[in-house]
């Protein structure tokens, strides 16, 4: 900037001193033209009088005197035909000068000559053979009234010849050459000082706030806030640079905003977050309550056909006492007593293994993860809902690959996701339909599938069924939470859960469990099972 700035000014200093040069040329030559005009009318005053005495030999010394001083080229005096009749170099007189010469053109441009000349219109620049500039100047002789007494000239004729004075021009062009070589070297320095003088400016007042500001602005995009420019002055810079302070003032002042919100917002996101966590354990509950509600009824069934056969074994029993008191016991009736009494210890133990995986199932303990196999699981499940599933007359198949892998789990937990999907199935699927349930290997972990032949999910209520509280089940069948507990048992495993469904052909859960957990969810999951709450439940 600072040197197109000075390059600018150069260019005008430099058109300012050739407009300088030109106009004392055109003075200079102005000054020498009016000299030749009076050189030219101080000859013609002074031959006056020896041409009315018609003395060609004094006209001649005076010539010849007057273009002996220096700068003087030529004096010559022609008639009106152009023939030269005295001259400052007697080798020219008696020749003839073309009238469509230099010296003629003036007069005899037109088709009549001229009788009167400007000036202007008398000078001429001619250029000598060696290159020499020479101004010349013609200054016409007229016909006076002295002249017709004493001559033979008519009256009617105005000119009767031109006297011709040529000065060098050698001396006028030394004073421009040497005016010019004045104000070129004043215009170089001019021009270096100007140059010099607006980098000095521009740095001042321009380039250094510039790059103030610009290290401010590189420090503010680093992040530093506190970055101001100093302000020494009231120009437009001194207005950007209090415009930039303004502004990071503003920035830092946001920013501390900000922050002061972040730290609020993390606080606050860590209390919501624990909330959902408690509000997320509390649904569990709650949905392992509801389903052991509904198992209750059905558990209730289920031990009460062996119950009402011990019942009976034992009334036989009292029966075979009372009739063998009288008389010992035979063999067969030994047998039939000891077959008797295998019948009630297998009803018996029938019901001790529903009520186990009842409490099994019911008791709230903390998420303890460890290396399970997932058949036995799935066969609990199987007990538990068999009842069931035979009330409501629908077909219930378990399979569990034998070449099935172990995870890293919460058994409790898998089991409390497959009853969940399973009893909604069990719930959604008319008479005579099928349930499954599946375990299988997938890839690295397992992937357990909970199908059915039921009524199938609307398309529209896809996207919501995992919400809390929402349920498509008549008023008092369902609160809406169990797909949901299912969604978060199987996040806090890391795993995912897919669903197909077409109404009226049925709905498909397929859960996939990775084989292991992070680290950090098992460190987590042991310092739960380790705590006084998770001791107490």
């Amino acid at each position: 900037m600072g040197l197109g700035l000075g390059l600018g000014a150069a260019a005008i200093l430099g058109l300012a001193n050739q407009l300088s040069l030109d106009r004392q040329r055109t003075q200079i030559e102005g000054l020498v033209a009016l000299s030749a005009d009076r050189l030219a009318d101080m000859a013609r005053r002074a031959t006056h009088d020896a041409m009315l005495r018609n003395d060609a030999e004094g006209v001649r010394r005076v010539v010849a005197n007057i273009g002996s001083q220096e700068g003087v080229t030529r004096i010559r005096v022609y008639n009106k035909e152009g023939r030269v009749r005295v001259s400052s170099l007697p080798a020219e007189e008696g020749t003839l000068v073309p009238i469509h010469s230099e010296e003629c053109i003036a007069c005899h441009g037109g088709p009549q000559p001229k009788a009167g000349l400007e000036r202007s219109d008398r000078i001429r620049m001619l250029r000598a053979p060696e290159g020499e500039r020479i101004l010349g100047i013609i200054a016409p002789i007229y016909n006076e009234p002295a002249c017709t007494a004493c001559h033979v000239h008519p009256a009617s004729q105005r000119v009767l010849g031109v006297l011709d004075v040529r000065l060098s021009m050698a001396q006028a062009d030394a004073m421009v050459r040497a005016s010019e070589r004045q104000l070129t070297w004043g215009l170089l320095a001019t021009g270096t000082a100007v140059v010099g003088l607006s980098f000095l400016l521009l740095w001042a007042f321009v380039l250094r706030p510039i790059k103030r500001l610009r290290l401010a602005m590189e420090r503010a995009g680093d992040g530093d806030l506190t970055a101001r420019v100093p302000v020494r002055s009231k120009d437009e810079m001194g207005r950007l640079g209090r415009s930039w302070n303004d502004m990071t003032d503003d920035l830092q002042r946001a920013r501390g905003e900000l922050e002061g919100l972040n730290r609020t917002l993390e606080e606050r996101v860590a209390e919501k977050t624990t909330q959902l966590e408690n509000t997320h354990r509390q649904m569990v509950v709650v949905e392992k309550m509801a389903s052991l509600g509904k198992l209750a009824a059905v558990v209730a069934h289920e031990i009460n056909n062996p119950l009402a056969g011990i019942r009976t074994y034992a009334r036989l029993l009292r029966r075979q006492f009372a009739a063998g008191a009288a008389a010992p016991p035979t063999a067969e009736q030994a047998a039939e007593t000891d077959r008797i009494l295998q019948m009630v210890d297998g009803e018996a133990g029938r019901c001790g293994d529903i009520v186990r995986n009842l409490l099994a199932f019911s008791r709230q303990t903390g998420a303890r993860l460890a290396e399970e196999d997932l058949a036995p699981v799935v066969e609990r499940c199987r007990m538990l809902l068999n009842h069931q599933a035979a009330l409501l007359d629908v077909t219930l198949e378990t399979r569990a690959a034998p070449d099935l892998p172990k995870v890293v789990c919460d058994a409790a937990q898998v089991q409390q996701m497959i009853l969940a999907l399973a009893m909604n199935a069990l719930e959604a699927t008319p008479a005579r339909g099928r349930v499954s349930i599946e375990a299988a290997p997938d890839g690295d972990g397992v992937k357990l599938v909970v199908a059915d032949t039921g009524w199938g999910i609307p398309k529209e209520h896809l996207d919501r069924i995992f919400e809390p509280f929402f349920t498509t089940k008549e008023a008092g069948k369902g609160v809406g939470l169990g797909l949901a507990v299912v969604y978060g048992l199987v996040n806090a495993h890391h795993g995912r859960i897919d669903v197909q469904s077409e109404p009226g052909r049925g709905t498909t859960f397929t859960v996939h469990l990775p084989a292991r957990q992070p680290e950090d969810a098992q460190a987590a999951a042991g310092e739960s099972a380790a705590s006084p709450a998770g001791e107490k439940a």
